[in-house]
């Protein structure tokens, strides 16, 4: 079943009226299970090599180390939905190159838990640095993609003495909050809406709107695209199988600063000016648009663009071999 625009609005409108009726759920407060209750057949626990649990005060997340452990360090920082699963190609062509991998789910997907409270700036850019403390990293090179990419931004910025070299696709954090935020996130903004979104019935609802944003936002060739439609049925998996997923989706589009990590960027451009970075972009994304690349160069004058003609923002699965090879040549490269 599929909505129009009008048709999702008054759903979500009477949704939010009924739920004042009622009290919110007690599990507010308390940490969600991740997939570990219940694992997904696309999106094993095993799913790359050298996976570790790590207990943290927030609760307990998954990462895996793989690759040559005397190589250059990466770590690897996903989107708002996929898990690590998005990095499939990637974390593999890079490990198979000679590199040490660290790719690991954010809070709230894939293997990790969901934690109660507010999924900002802080509480992503502290699992990062709880982590890089764990496996005993002080310097690596960051790749972030959408949502990953604002994380690896704010991380550099806070943490330049550890970051070698930095890799953002489609990064988050210059969004035009009137016209790139699709109608769910705009609403979820509603001050009102937060204490209704672990409403039983909400899941349904925010269901409806994540699919039919995902289907506006594909392009044709990640349609035909075998890697993506996989991908795509192991983070559908998350809808399902992960107790958290949705608290983590939801919170992350009310708390995240989707559209304001301007001053993050602004600082590794006037304080790192040496930084290397590589921006990686589709010029029909539709997600994040293209049209937010000229102001990251501004931003950050000595960054590299690498523009792909045609592809939208799932260019890192639909156009992986380029990706992959721009990466791995970009990380190479001698300061």
């Amino acid at each position: 079943m599929s909505f129009t625009r009008k048709q999702f609005l008054s759903i979500f409108i009477v949704g939010i009226l009924s739920a004042l009726f009622f009290r919110t759920d007690p599990f507010l407060k308390k940490t969600l299970p991740s997939l570990r209750v219940q694992p997904s057949d696309t999106y094993t626990l095993d799913f790359y090599p050298g996976g570790h649990f790590l207990e943290l005060p927030q609760g307990t997340m998954r990462y895996w180390l793989f690759g040559n452990p005397d190589g250059e360090r990466v770590i690897l920082v996903h989107g708002i939905s996929s898990g690590a699963v998005t990095y499939d190609k990637l974390a593999r062509h890079l490990a198979d190159n000679g590199y040490y991998v660290l790719v690991f789910d954010l809070w709230g997907r894939g293997y990790s838990d969901a934690p109660p409270g507010y999924y900002d700036e802080s509480l992503y850019t502290t699992q990062l640095v709880l982590l890089l403390q764990k496996v005993g990293w002080q310097r690596a090179n960051v790749v972030g993609v959408s949502l990953g990419g604002g994380i690896a931004t704010s991380f550099t910025a806070f943490y330049p003495e550890i970051v070698n070299k930095l890799v953002l696709i489609a990064p988050a954090g210059l969004m035009d909050p009137e016209t790139d935020l699709p109608l769910y996130g705009k609403l979820l903004k509603l001050s009102m809406v937060r204490s209704l979104t672990q409403q039983s019935w909400f899941k349904w609802v925010a269901h409806q709107g994540v699919a039919h944003f995902f289907k506006n936002s594909r392009t044709q060739e990640s349609k035909s695209s075998p890697d993506f439609n996989r991908l795509a049925t192991a983070v559908f998996s998350q809808f399902q199988g992960h107790s958290g997923f949705f608290r983590a989706f939801l919170g992350t589009v009310m708390d995240y600063p989707l559209d304001d990590l301007h001053e993050r960027y602004e600082r590794i451009g006037q304080q790192n000016p040496n930084l290397p970075v590589l921006v990686i972009w589709g010029d029909q994304d539709k997600t994040v648009p293209f049209r937010h690349a000229p102001r990251l160069q501004k931003y950050i004058p000595q960054s590299q663009l690498l523009r792909f003609d045609g592809a939208g923002h799932d260019v890192l699965i639909t156009r992986h071999e380029a990706v992959d090879q721009a990466i791995s040549e970009f990380l190479r490269e001698k300061k």
